[in-house]
């Protein structure tokens, strides 16, 4: 009647959750980056948080769809994700504020590197137990 839950099920429900969760944080900074225009730093004419925003998205659709070989939207989405957060990262400790910040004054962009590498490392052992099966 249900489908057996495998660890790696459970692992990918586990990044879903995560990337719903740290959806609903990003979103209000890129509404109010819609609405003010200064909420966070531009790519060029893009706002990287509208970016961030899409990347998280692609990620826990990819970790979702486990049905679907949808490996390489993960690594799309969190590529760009651990990237940006690295470079945001090293300015903020640079002395060049430039992330989106917490109410208490913490650099978003720290919680962001952060975040993306542990959904990295678990997609990957998410991958190796699939592989194991």
């Amino acid at each position: 009647m249900f489908a057996k839950l495998t660890i790696s099920h459970i692992l990918r429900l586990g990044l879903t959750g995560i990337s719903l969760y740290v959806l609903s944080g990003i979103v209000p900074v890129s509404l109010s980056h819609w609405q003010t225009g200064n909420a966070c730093p531009n790519l060029g004419p893009i706002p990287a948080c509208y970016v961030v925003s899409v990347c998280y998205a692609a990620m826990g659709i990819a970790a979702l769809l486990w049905n679907k070989p949808l490996n390489w939207l993960f690594f799309a989405g969190s590529t760009p994700v651990i990237l940006l957060a690295l470079v945001g990262s090293v300015l903020e400790l640079t002395g060049y504020p430039t992330c989106p910040r917490l109410d208490s004054g913490f650099p978003l962009c720290y919680l962001s590197f952060f975040v993306g590498i542990m959904m990295l490392v678990g997609f990957l052992y998410t991958l190796k137990c699939e592989n194991r099966q």
